[in-house]
């Protein structure tokens, strides 16, 4: 496999790291491959600046072979025939003790026997039109268009019947046919009716797997028996409450509940879909035990390590790993090694990772120099503490980088957390990092400061959508259920698979040591694995060039149900409001996309909002959501205004109040998931609530969280407009029904004032069109 390029950067080129990679010849590279790796120049040899007394972090648990897509759906499907039948919906509750039968020395998983009889029957796009498929940018990344995710169910009686389906599906499991049916008849078929049934239920709609699933706030994995542990990680406290129902979050006492028997989580019979009447004799499972939700997580370690104790433990465990020998020094070597344990059902390896680590206090958010704290060995010399302070200034310090000249995102003078803070990462032998992209396909940089090489994999913008298509049709059920799964960070395959390979998908692979930097671009797919103890921290920042990348992701990010780290139309609007301080600080092309942009969904809200103008009766301004660019005197001005230094601290260091991290800024639909841009449409639930005309001053993590309890529905205008639509429709097919008697009392917030928006693109199209005089 090809490596990516290593750049070698002058002093004077990694002081503005922004320019140095924005230049043509390095963009090129970046788009090319994926990622690039930058030595710095001989002198930058920035410590290890680590509070020892105080650093502590928890760790991931991994179990590789379960972060395999395919080995993690044969397994959730095992489970789920198992709750099947243990809920008595086949008379021989048979349990499967393994997710495979084997003949003649050849195993056949269940769940590749179920999906290629659904996949012989559902409309699939062939792999080899793929790619002479025109799609848009926009929706290239698309996990839940593409036909080959589709999962459309024929009657049972048809699937047994069908000689030529079962040669088909014999020949790709590479048994004999009869085997191949009579496996199915006698372990899958009464599933399989059931799941055909259910689909019937929803007029054959392809999504019918996500409808017979509910969302829950803490969900539990399949694969994770320990339920109880799983949900107090995840933050649920214990108290002596009784627990509500897992639907409607309502208490559970005095009303009719039945229990499942397989996660034992209360549920209100009139809840359920269809409703119960009574409780029924005999075991009973819900539809998320059943059809099973998709949901996979890393469960954490209970310790918690300095990283002196870490070390120690990665030395006892390749110490035992190792046993019959020494650890190989040869990559590629220990590189098969992994990809066996990630690939072999049948054997099992759980590793530790401390991965995110974002602890805040001092000498615990970075590995590198900042003024916040100094180890006392550099404050013994005062040589020592000038070298260490030009650390602390250098715009490649990761704590810096987010806010280095170029970048975008110190544009929203805030913090955002995994963004514009460093993460730290510490890593055991063959702890990884699945398959992902970067938030918002933002770039991303990534220093080693100690430790084993790390490997890591690369696959570039262009063979993005080869990589999703493979991925669903390995495993379309799994994207079903959960359309975001590769932004997950937990599904791996692997590039020398010889599906992966047959899909003529680039990937490129490097190999980071201590003091080196790699840096991924817009839109690259990466993943990678550690050789043994390491410390590594990341950070993304943007450039010019990713302005397209950020708009592209809020869209993808619509149709995958993601939600956003960061409001893409906040950081575009105080772009042109910045220009209209300062034109000579963006480039001209940078600025007509942000107006471009802006005036398009701007405009199709106004539209919208005209056209609801027959529903909504009452329109307000969200004053503890809204945000203003510009004084009553129309003069430019930025909600916050901060005046950075090179260290990324502004002068009055508000940059360090987290109050704003993680999204608490932001308004989210309860039906796409992105954040509403100008305005949003509370649709009431509780008739009491539309009461309290003070909500306008409810701040935005208050309104998500109503929307969350289910008090109230958030919709983003365009989703809004859906709603009244399909209203209107199923209204002209029963005229017994009126469209619009739901939503009486929904009410129009807005996040942003109109006049102001209008003001602003008025302004920056002035200067715009003044430039081509």
């Amino acid at each position: 496999m090809e490596c990516i390029p290593t750049l070698y950067p002058s002093a004077e080129e990694f002081m503005e790291p922004i320019t140095y990679l924005s230049q043509p010849q390095v963009y090129r590279l970046g788009h090319t491959f994926g990622m690039i790796k930058i030595v710095p120049p001989e002198e930058f040899k920035p410590p290890l600046s680590i509070n020892e007394d105080t650093f502590r972090f928890r760790t991931r648990l991994q179990t590789l072979h379960e972060l395999n897509i395919l080995n993690r759906a044969r397994l959730f499907f095992m489970k789920q025939v198992n709750n099947f039948n243990l809920a008595g919906r086949k008379k021989k509750s048979a349990q499967l003790a393994k997710p495979y039968a084997e003949n003649e020395g050849t195993r056949v998983f269940y769940y590749d026997l179920f999906i290629q009889v659904v996949k012989y029957f559902s409309k699939t796009s062939d792999d080899d039109n793929l790619s002479s498929r025109k799609r848009s940018r926009s929706r290239t990344m698309n996990a839940t268009t593409d036909r080959s995710a589709q999962i459309l169910m024929k009657p049972l009686r048809d699937i047994i019947s069908d000689n030529k389906m079962w040669k088909s599906v014999s020949k790709t499991l590479n048994c004999p046919a009869h085997y191949a049916r009579e496996l199915f008849e006698e372990h899958i078929s009464t599933y399989y009716n059931f799941l055909q049934r259910e689909s019937e239920r929803f007029g054959n709609d392809s999504a019918f797997l996500s409808s017979l699933i509910y969302n829950e706030e803490y969900p539990a994995s399949l694969l994770n028996d320990n339920y109880a542990q799983e949900e107090s990680e995840e933050g649920v406290e214990d108290d002596e409450e009784e627990e509500g129902c897992v639907i409607c979050d309502r208490n559970t006492h005095r009303s009719k509940t039945i229990l499942c028997d397989s996660c034992d989580r209360p549920f209100h019979l009139f809840c359920l879909n269809p409703p119960l009447v009574d409780v029924p004799k005999g075991k009973w499972v819900c539809n998320n035990c059943i059809v099973g939700n998709g949901y996979y997580g890393f469960q954490e370690d209970d310790s918690h390590y300095s990283r002196q104790q870490f070390k120690q433990m990665c030395r006892d465990f390749d110490s035992k790993f190792w046993a019959k020998g020494e650890k190989p020094k040869d990559i590629y070597e220990l590189e098969c090694m992994f990809w066996e344990r990630v690939d072999n059902i049948d054997l099992p390896c759980t590793v530790k990772y401390g991965a995110d680590i974002h602890n805040e206090a001092p000498g615990e958010v970075t590995g590198f120099p900042t003024k916040d704290y100094v180890p006392p060995t550099i404050c013994a010399s005062p040589e020592s503490l000038n070298e260490y302070g030009w650390y602390t200034q250098h715009p490649m310090n990761l704590i810096n980088l987010p806010y280095a000249k170029g970048s975008l995102l110190a544009l929203f003078g805030r913090r955002i957390s995994g963004m514009t803070v460093p993460w730290i990462y510490i890593g055991s032998t063959f702890s990884t990092f699945c398959w992902h992209l970067e938030d918002q396909y933002t770039l991303s940089a990534n220093y080693q400061h100690e430790g084993d090489p790390k490997v890591w994999y690369s696959i570039p913008e262009h063979g993005c959508e080869k990589f999703n298509h493979l991925m669903q049709q390995i495993a379309p059920d799994l994207f079903e259920k959960q359309p975001d799964l590769l932004h997950q960070l937990v599904t791996l395959i692997a590039p020398y698979d010889k599906r992966f390979q047959e899909a003529n998908i680039p990937c490129y692979k490097a190999i980071q040591h201590p003091g080196e930097y790699i840096v991924t671009f817009p839109k690259c797919y990466h993943s990678g694995f550690n050789t043994g103890y390491n410390f590594n921290e990341a950070v993304n920042f943007t450039i010019n060039l990713w302005l397209p990348y950020g708009v592209e992701a809020t869209h993808d990010y619509v149709r995958s149900r993601k939600q956003c780290v960061f409001d893409m139309w906040e950081l575009m609007l105080n772009i042109l409001v910045e220009y209209l301080r300062e034109s000579k600080k963006f480039d001209e092309a940078l600025v007509r996309r942000c107006y471009s942009e802006i005036l398009e969904v701007f405009n199709s809200e106004l539209k919208i909002v005209d056209y609801l103008s027959h529903v909504l009766s009452t329109e307000r301004l969200a004053t503890g959501v809204v945000r203003q660019h510009m004084d009553d005197k129309t003069e430019v001005n930025l909600k916050i205004t901060v005046d950075r230094d090179v260290n990324g601290y502004s002068n009055n260091d508000s940059s360090t109040d987290d109050s704003d991290d993680e999204g608490d800024d932001d308004i989210f639909c309860s039906q796409c998931k992105t954040i509403c841009p100008f305005a949003f449409i509370v649709h009431y639930k509780n008739s009491r609530l539309n009461k309290r005309r003070h909500l306008q001053e409810v701040t935005p993590s208050q309104w998500n969280k109503m929307s969350q309890r289910g008090d109230l529905s958030i919709y983003c205008l365009k989703d809004y407009m859906e709603v009244i639509e399909k209203a209107d429709t199923t209204a002209e097919l029963d005229t017994s029904l009126h469209s619009l008697k739901n939503f009486t009392g929904d009410e129009l917030y807005y996040i942003r004032k109109p006049d102001e928006i209008k003001e602003i693109l008025k302004k920056a199209q002035f200067k715009i069109d003044s430039l081509k005089r």
